[in-house]
């Protein structure tokens, strides 16, 4: 709802001095401007609205090619479409594209771009968006110079792996606009993940004539950031020193033109404070929060979760006798899985396999496609680890492993619902298990050079591939360097079909887990909270971004 002169002028006097102190009021809140607050305010179908979110960090840059911190990724998913995109049921549909092909031999993607996109900053500059812009978005992304983390991930792209490492011109890579509106991709090996690669960040576009007019501010100032999605980045205060920075985006109208866009605006708040950012959302300040923990405060508000983490145990593959999987297997089967999860309702999850249940292998859920005869495995059974502990070792053997500890970090937040293992293992075992909790610092040296019984460990990914997963006990980061992990993790993006890319996970995870080595917990999930009157926000696993496109506020 749009406000005029006229119905400010028919409000009747109550009204009208309710709106006075209202503007008033509003003048003095920073996180937008009265006139905005004024529209947020009489907006009555849900639309229009600036909704807030608090960050924890100020983003570093907004440039998709190069983004890797959590606040950047958060801000730049709500501002650019790539070719394709993907929904958080891993179905891929057409975003920048209205269309493509694929040849027969998987090598050769042809896309045809919707003319009506059009670049928006917060400057005069302005221009349609062209395969052009693509074409050059990936020369960067191979370019070393641009410092991209991502590009390894697109080396499937005919020799952007030699221009990479500068073996050829950046020119000759696999990236050819035919003309404003037709993109043709040539891949050197076929790669099943590729249509999902492209619906990621860092295959954003970029035009290289705002790029260069920013003259090395690419990404760093408000007015040095191109968007071609639903929100620009309208202001940016970032101040070293400052205690209320800030990001405010907002419509971009030439995407509005042709799409539902139902915010007015999204205001990131950064607070580095945990507690402030949980009471700024519980007092109402601001409309989404997003954590890794259920506090109490939460109780009674609308949320969703994610299964995005792996806690579980990883065994010293130096320690003479608790390397041996017999030994690995006693704990297992020592540890009731179903009972650990109806102890942390709504937080964690028993977990069956190294790979929590929103991982993705490309578009695939790999869990919804994976073997499931994980669980036959991490069966319970006290009876069972009793007998075997009962003659596996030798009494001087079990002496010597008395008194051990999981090691964790400090900064676990379920170190609590851990005390519920070790009370599992000493009432099966008896052997006066305990927790060593260490800083970060301490537990990777002690870690690194095998200080230690027994460590918890917490693996994540910022992509939700389930290759992430695997890939630490890939390079032996926790002592383990399991041959079929590395193996899956070094054919990653060069299988032809999903389908064989999630049994080489499958068959890795497999492995690892009859190796004993590493002993599957829990699942830890992340928690979306929205207030009680907003409704369609979605959360992108893939990026752990919230999307606000379609968000209303009834």
């Amino acid at each position: 709802m749009s406000l005029t002169y006229k119905p400010l002028r028919t409000i009747g006097s109550c009204k009208k001095n309710l709106l006075i102190l209202l503007i008033s009021c509003l003048v003095f809140m920073t996180a937008c401007s009265p006139l905005e607050r004024v529209i947020e305010f009489f907006s009555d179908d849900g639309t229009g609205y600036i909704f807030k979110i608090s960050l924890s960090d100020d983003p570093e840059i907004l440039d998709p090619q190069i983004a890797s911190d959590a606040s950047s990724i958060a801000i730049l998913e709500n501002m650019f479409v790539g070719l394709l995109r993907q929904d958080s049921d891993g179905t891929i549909s057409t975003a920048g594209a209205q269309d493509y092909t694929i040849s027969a031999d998987g090598l050769t993607y042809t896309f045809y771009l919707d003319s009506r996109y059009t670049w928006k900053t917060a400057g005069d500059w302005e221009g349609a968006v062209t395969a052009y812009d693509y074409e050059f978005a990936f020369r960067r992304l191979f370019n070393q110079e641009t410092g991209s983390p991502y590009a390894l991930d697109y080396f499937s792209i005919l020799n952007s792996e030699a221009a990479y490492n500068g073996e050829v011109e950046l020119t000759e890579i696999g990236v050819h606009a035919i003309d404003d509106y037709t993109l043709v991709i040539t891949l050197e090996y076929p790669n099943a993940e590729f249509l999902s690669l492209l619906t990621r960040l860092p295959a954003s576009p970029c035009n290289e004539e705002f790029f260069e007019s920013c003259k090395g501010k690419y990404g760093l100032e408000a007015e040095c950031v191109a968007s071609n999605g639903p929100f620009y980045i309208r202001y940016w205060l970032h101040e070293e020193y400052s205690t209320d920075n800030y990001v405010r985006l907002r419509q971009n109208d030439y995407y509005c033109e042709w799409n539902d866009v139902y915010p007015y605006g999204v205001n990131y708040l950064i607070e580095e404070d945990e507690s402030v950012r949980l009471s700024d959302f519980t007092d109402g300040t601001t409309d989404v929060y997003i954590s890794s923990t259920f506090e109490s405060e939460l109780e009674g508000y609308n949320y969703q979760s994610y299964s995005v983490y792996f806690c579980g145990l990883v065994i010293n593959p130096d320690n003479e006798i608790l390397s041996r999987s017999e030994v690995g297997e006693i704990i297992s089967l020592a540890i009731n899985r179903e009972a650990l999860e109806s102890d942390t309702p709504d937080i964690l999850t028993a977990a069956y396999g190294i790979i929590p249940d929103d991982a993705y292998v490309g578009s695939s859920n790999y869990r919804k496609n994976a073997d499931s005869s994980l669980e036959e495995i991490l069966i319970c059974n006290e009876q069972l680890a009793e007998y075997k502990w009962s003659f596996t070792l030798t009494d001087a053997e079990k002496r010597t492993l008395y008194g051990m500890k999981i090691m964790v970090t400090d900064t676990f937040e379920y170190t609590d619902y851990l005390s519920l293992v070790t009370e599992m293992l000493n009432e099966t075992l008896d052997i006066g298990i305990g927790i060593d909790i260490v800083n970060e610092s301490d537990y990777a040296s002690r870690l690194a050079s095998g200080d230690y019984d027994i460590c918890l460990i917490e693996i994540s990914s910022e992509t939700g591939s389930a290759f992430d997963y695997i890939e630490a006990f890939s390079d032996g980061s926790y002592g383990i360097t399991d041959e079929s992990c590395a193996e899956a993790v070094e054919s990653s993006g060069k299988y032809s079909t999903l389908s064989a890319a999630i049994y080489a996970i499958s068959e890795a995870e497999k492995d690892l887990i009859s190796s004993y080595m590493c002993i599957p917990l829990w699942y830890a999930n992340e928690f979306v909270f929205t207030a009680d009157d907003v409704s369609g926000l979605e959360y992108d696993v893939f990026s752990g971004a919230a999307i606000f496109e379609l968000v209303k506020k009834l």
